[in-house]
């Protein structure tokens, strides 16, 4: 099956130290000496963005940080993110993982193949400093309205403040949680509003356009695969920026710019059988669009 073949490449490619890459404007970050939550909101479903937030955590714990990993990931899948973190064989804890219904089924890039590549990247840092952990931090429960599960994932993720008071918290969210006040006319507080805001700083990941594996609606139909993200009227390099006025979405104090254009990362554990209704729809509409069906990933 095609994520047992994943594993191995995953596995394979995880021997070698990870090795930092990192973003200019980082800097600025870790002089802070009240920061605890660094938050990076992405439009889930790129390669780019889980590769940037991991440099991120390898910069901090090349500058002595004590680095927790905050990801919007089931609290219920904290066992299995324990044993990729740490097992010396880790390929059971990868399988068991992708088997499970959030990664068979979550079709907006919140399980793709690059949050893989991400979760054996911590791997590869965990090996030169021990004390890097992964936390899912997302307690809410099905049937949870939006509001309700903003709050329990804010309130869990500041739960770390006296858990883990000596950690920073890196966090990678959805670009809606990362915003520190309401977004889309929505009346309700998003996660990172939970956090005191003298300890806190929001970034938005910013791309040179692309695409992304998301979930939209396309007239009043769910689809989900590659999309286009749009371009952005300016280009810029790869860097961090603390200006509020560069985001294009919900309120936060800057940017991470990724300096190149996405590319779409597909679900890691490839898709489900049967089809879920909204990779049908994508499947019908791009076979009407484009003459022939696009092989799916």
């Amino acid at each position: 099956m095609r994520f047992l073949q994943l594993i191995v490449i995953c596995l394979c490619g995880s021997v070698a130290a990870a090795a930092c890459s990192p973003i200019p404007g980082a800097e600025q970050l870790w002089s802070r000496p009240k920061l605890r939550w660094l938050i990076v909101g992405e439009i889930h479903g790129s390669n780019e963005t889980p590769a940037a937030f991991g440099d991120l955590v390898c910069d901090a714990l090349e500058h002595g940080k004590r680095v927790t990993v905050g990801l919007e990931r089931s609290s219920s899948e904290q066992e299995l993110l324990d044993r990729v973190l740490t097992d010396p064989d880790s390929a059971q804890a990868v399988k068991e993982l992708l088997h499970r219904r959030d990664w068979q089924e979550v079709e907006d890039g919140r399980s793709s193949e690059a949050m893989l590549h991400l979760l054996l990247a911590l791997r590869d840092l965990h090996h030169t400093h021990p004390q890097l952990s992964i936390f899912a931090f997302d307690t809410s429960t099905p049937g949870d309205s939006s509001a309700k599960r903003d709050e329990a994932m804010g309130k869990t993720l500041l739960s770390l403040r006296e858990r883990k008071p000596n950690d920073l918290i890196l966090v990678l969210v959805g670009n809606a949680h990362a915003s520190q006040k309401p977004v889309m006319g929505l009346g309700y507080d998003p996660t990172a509003a939970y956090l005191p805001a003298d300890e806190r700083v929001s970034l938005e990941a910013r791309s040179n356009g692309g695409e992304s594996w998301v979930q939209t609606y396309v007239g009043t139909n769910l689809t989900c695969g590659p999309t286009n993200v749009g371009s952005p009227s300016k280009k810029r390099a790869r860097e961090i920026v603390l200006d509020p006025k560069l985001a294009d979405f919900g309120t936060v104090d800057g940017i991470l710019s990724l300096g190149v254009p996405t590319t779409a990362s597909a679900p890691a554990a490839g898709d489900p059988t049967p089809l879920p209704d909204c990779r049908k729809q994508y499947i019908a509409t791009h076979r009407s669009a484009r003459g022939h069906q696009p092989q799916s990933k």
